[in-house]
């Protein structure tokens, strides 16, 4: 009988007390899954049944391969775990860590058939974990407002595990990553009666990478239907270029620099070499490789990337997008108002004294070519064409020209820029497909004025880990917005469906909830999206 229990959400259940106590209670509730049986916890406070860390994977049979199926010999029973584990850091990350986590209202039987809402969570693909987020507070809300839903979370390998870009990688070994989202998707689905959902109404959701992995799974579907609807919050196939494969291998790139440190080289039977490296040996090595920015260390790696004929990702995702080759299926995507001012980071606020203005436009110059992939270079056209387009800000966020120039750029070229380019797409009227776009607008209290409305501010309204905010109207708000959506496919607000003619989004700002036009930055998003500046910065390879 095996232990079911993985320790990052053993970590949870700790924080949100849902083990009983020395006094003791009765054994919660099981459930009977494809992986075997699980026992949960019956949360009286919360009014919830909680089942944490259910294997929907087999452990890897070795690095960078795609997952299997749970084998007879690690089914069993999840029993509670009473003892204390070390908080999770960003380092610590695991080639078997294929679990799913699930919040239900207290009593929902197999029978209920509830709808499912599924969060991917973000971290650039390289940091991040399912069992970091909980269902409490939407549950809960869903219950409150006669819409109950199951809401559900589940780990994939992250960075160079489940990402490694190279053409000494076999097809089967590129984004697997986005591979083990998609197993993991079939095991819910396969076991949503067991936990009282509904396996034909599952919503993903997702924010940053969450988001963008959305997009991805429109974008390049499962044969099988998973799921049938999406909610993308700040990010699209396109945050960030997916370069060709083997982009990586060039002097300077993920894989060169992973096979300098473990003396894996990139020739013939590096692959391998990498893939028979013991963990322990692997892992600090491949640490070494991350760059620290504004104190963070992040990975070489630019996520997803295109391989070849038989891999996940087979063509760019700008031409697909382009070509309306995606699931024609409802989704709610937006943006932050300023993504861009918490990705850059500090360093370009922070130079002292800030440099004159011939300075700072070769400053820019580089930043904003430095965007590019797939061994490209922008022209001095449009480089020129873009110091002017983003010459005056549109909001004076900072003392910094540089900065709040550098972040609104960030925030068009990776974000604000690729959802519209979705958005004209998919609201094509042949295509009939159901979209709504918003603009979250908050700034968040405490918050550096500089940083606006900053990527993942959002976060903080949906309540499902981050600290409780003032604004209870807002996120209240756009808990709805999920819980509506996930039951019935409809925001439940007034918020007419996106159409390019009138280019409405929601405004989602403490007070004044509400359609708006879509219209700020039009003239630089419109340029960015044009098919040659695009192929300039490597969109189509």
């Amino acid at each position: 009988m095996l232990l079911q229990v993985h320790h990052s959400v053993i970590l949870l259940a700790l924080s949100l007390n849902l083990f009983p106590t020395a006094s003791g209670s009765s054994i919660g509730p099981v459930i009977n899954t494809t992986s075997g049986t699980y026992v949960g916890v019956h949360d009286a406070q919360n009014e919830l049944d909680v089942f944490l860390g259910m294997r929907f994977a087999s452990p890897p049979a070795a690095r960078f391969t795609p997952t299997t199926p749970v084998s007879s010999a690690s089914k069993g029973i999840a029993r509670r775990v009473f003892r204390r584990v070390l908080p999770l850091r960003g380092a610590n990350q695991s080639e078997d860590c294929f679990f799913v986590n699930v919040w239900r209202p207290a009593g929902t039987l197999a029978k209920s058939k509830l709808p499912i809402l599924v969060y991917i969570f973000g971290g650039g693909y390289f940091s991040g974990s399912g069992s970091e987020w909980n269902g409490i507070s939407l549950v809960r809300r869903s219950v409150a407002t006669k819409k109950p839903i199951i809401f559900v979370t589940f780990n994939y390998r992250t960075g160079v595990l489940g990402f490694i870009g190279s053409a000494q990688a076999p097809p089967s070994a590129l984004n697997v990553g986005l591979q083990d989202q998609r197993d993991a998707l079939r095991w819910i689905q396969d076991n949503a009666e067991a936990f009282g959902g509904d396996g034909s109404r599952i919503t993903i959701s997702g924010e940053s990478a969450g988001a963008s992995s959305v997009h991805m799974h429109y974008v390049y579907p499962d044969s099988r239907r998973t799921f049938r609807a999406g909610i993308s919050s700040s990010g699209t196939s396109l945050v960030l270029n997916t370069p060709a494969c083997e982009w990586h291998d060039r002097p300077g790139g993920a894989y060169s620099l992973l096979g300098n440190v473990t003396g894996c080289g990139i020739g013939p039977g590096s692959f391998e070499c990498l893939q028979n490296m013991p963990f322990d040996t692997f892992w600090p090595l491949a640490l070494t490789t991350y760059q620290p920015s504004d104190g963070v260390p992040i990975p070489p790696w630019s996520v997803t990337c295109k391989g070849p004929q038989g891999s996940l990702i087979e063509e760019y995702p700008a031409k697909k997008i382009i070509n309306g080759d995606f699931l024609n299926l409802p989704i709610i995507t937006g943006t932050n108002k300023n993504e861009g001012n918490f990705v850059i980071g500090t360093s370009l606020l922070e130079m002292n004294p800030q440099p004159p203005i011939d300075v700072e436009n070769s400053i820019l110059s580089g930043f904003f070519g430095g965007q590019a992939t797939n061994f490209k270079n922008v022209s001095q056209t449009t480089l020129s064409k873009l110091l002017d387009l983003y010459a005056h800000p549109t909001e004076d966020l900072s003392n910094s020209t540089l900065y709040d120039r550098a972040a609104q750029f960030e925030t068009d070229y990776s974000f604000l820029g690729p959802q519209r380019l979705f958005l004209k797409i998919a609201s094509a009227e042949h295509r009939k497909q159901d979209v709504w776009a918003y603009s979250f607008q908050q700034h968040l209290p405490g918050s550096p004025d500089f940083f606006g409305a900053f990527h993942t501010s959002d976060l903080y309204y949906l309540d499902m880990g981050f600290p409780i905010v003032p604004a209870q109207n807002l996120k209240s708000q756009i808990q709805d917005i999920y819980i509506s959506f996930a039951n019935d496919l409809n925001p439940g607000i007034f918020w007419p469906k996106y159409a390019e003619e009138s280019k409405i989004a929601l405004r989602l700002l403490d007070g004044t909830v509400a359609p708006i036009a879509d219209t700020v930055r039009r003239t630089q998003t419109d340029f960015l999206n044009q098919l040659d500046v695009m192929e300039e910065f490597g969109r189509f390879g």
